[in-house]
């Protein structure tokens, strides 16, 4: 996994985002904290940059890669 992860999280009923020790918070929606991770991990350009939803059942799914045109 690349050091520039992004990790879209629900903690205390606020959605959330961190990377690197440094959180993001609060979002709204899970939306809006993937897309907030995502517009952080493009502008980090870092070329292995991912951003991972870590759900309240501790299930991770990675729903942005560097790269992708999405």
């Amino acid at each position: 996994m690349s050091e520039s992860h992004y990790i879209v999280s629900l903690r205390d009923g606020a959605w959330q985002h961190a990377n690197r020790g440094t959180t993001s918070a609060p979002f709204k929606s899970r939306d809006a904290a993937i897309q907030a991770a995502i517009d952080d991990a493009r502008e980090s350009g870092d070329p292995a940059a991912e951003v991972i939803v870590q759900d309240p059942e501790t299930t991770a799914e990675t729903v942005w890669r560097s790269g992708q045109d999405n």
